[in-house]
């Protein structure tokens, strides 16, 4: 009998502890693309005797794991103030999850492109960057925007995602509940995840799951997520019956200017074909004497990422000298939302990016376009990244 690939399914559940096993049920199901499973893998260990003939030894397996890679796609929820279903995945991609509560008053002042939240506690400085923002009364209203950063006294400064975003003290404000992913250093409670992987008949259960995700947002496709990973092995089974259920995943929305209302990287709006961003950890599977086996993340050197866009002029947007300059001075934000209503929408913000590579160039349809490659860098400790789903 042969096995379809398209007979495939994925359920996974984040562990309250390493390698604990939680009870996965159909609900667990997450929509994926695809999914590819190296179902035992390790250490051979060659022997290399000699003894007076030609020939092989055996090479005894050890350091036994799986190896995982799951690709699914990027979107929300589609229920209010709800983590997509694909959040073990990430929790296991060395992030944490904040939930963060809807937000709402009327301004105390406001201007073009701020706005100063009622009080009269505030928010700590730039605690609300990346979270996004929508005028529902008073001046402004139905306008929307990108919170880029918070002073300590409520000032918020937005980035435009409608035409305008213009307030005043009559202005009433909404920041919608929702989902926050920053990366984390230490590793604890739901920063791993259980697996159960069926290929057509075959089941493949993984414990103690770790990865290192990586985003590709094409301009005309759906944007990816591929996290890729490793886990304790465990005998595959044969499958008894059919148990998923998909929930919380809602209809993607594929990266075009209709879905994206803004990208900005560095104080500019480019016109562009999309980015990738990959967050580069360092796992590695370890089996110790006198320790339990486990994946582990032992570094994050090098969260990076490419964006594709029109080749601006320079008495527009000089990217060479941001490019030269070793002091920090040029590095900005990137900021790229997808989706514009509530419960479908998700942004990736990163909000110190210094351009790390060289520039490049290509041709697209006749237009000189411009591959910029940037690192994410922390701007205090663990928030060189937020990913935001509401």
């Amino acid at each position: 009998m042969a096995l379809l690939i398209r007979n495939s399914f994925l359920l996974a559940k984040a562990e309250s502890s390493y390698g604990a096993d939680p009870t996965v049920v159909n609900t667990d199901a997450i929509k994926i693309v695809s999914m590819e499973v190296n179902p035992l893998t390790g250490t051979r260990v060659e022997r290399n005797l000699i003894k007076g003939f030609l020939g092989a030894d055996r090479q005894p397996l050890t350091n036994e794991h799986v190896a995982v890679t799951i690709t699914f796609e990027w979107g929300g929820s589609g229920v209010a103030a709800t983590a997509p279903r694909f959040s073990p995945l990430l929790l296991a991609s060395g992030m944490n999850l904040t939930s963060v509560a809807e937000v709402t008053g009327t301004a105390s002042a406001g201007g073009t492109s701020t706005l100063t939240l009622a009080g009269p506690t505030f928010p700590a400085t730039d605690a609300y960057a990346g979270f996004p923002i929508e005028i529902t009364g008073g001046t402004g209203n139905g306008s929307k925007g990108i919170i880029t950063t918070n002073d300590g006294n409520g000032v918020l400064t937005v980035l435009p995602t409608t035409a305008t975003f213009n307030t005043d003290a009559t202005s009433v404000y909404k920041i919608a509940a929702l989902s926050l992913y920053q990366p984390i250093s230490t590793f604890g409670a739901s920063s791993s995840c259980s697996l159960v992987c069926v290929k057509d008949s075959n089941v493949h259960t993984i414990r103690g799951f770790r990865g290192s995700p990586a985003l590709n947002a094409p301009l005309n496709s759906y944007g990816l997520f591929t996290i890729t990973g490793i886990g304790r092995y465990s005998t595959p089974t044969a499958k008894s019956a059919e148990a998923f259920s998909y929930g919380n995943q809602a209809e993607p929305l594929p990266v075009t200017p209709k879905h994206v209302p803004k990208i900005r990287f560095q104080g500019f709006d480019p016109c562009s074909e999309g980015f990738t961003f990959d967050w580069g950890l360092t796992t590695a599977f370890r089996s110790l004497i006198g320790c339990d086996p486990h994946a582990r993340i032992t570094d994050r050197p090098n969260p990076n990422g490419t964006l594709t866009i029109e080749n601006p002029p320079v008495a527009t947007k000089d990217y060479f000298t941001a490019a030269a300059d070793n002091t920090g001075a040029s590095d900005g934000p990137f900021i790229a939302q997808l989706g514009t209503a509530e419960t479908q929408s998700s942004i990736f913000f990163a909000p110190k990016c210094a351009i790390s590579g060289d520039i490049s160039f290509s041709d697209s349809d006749g237009i000189d376009m411009m591959q910029i490659p940037f690192t994410a860098l922390p701007v205090t400790q663990n928030d060189e990244t937020r990913l935001i789903f509401f």
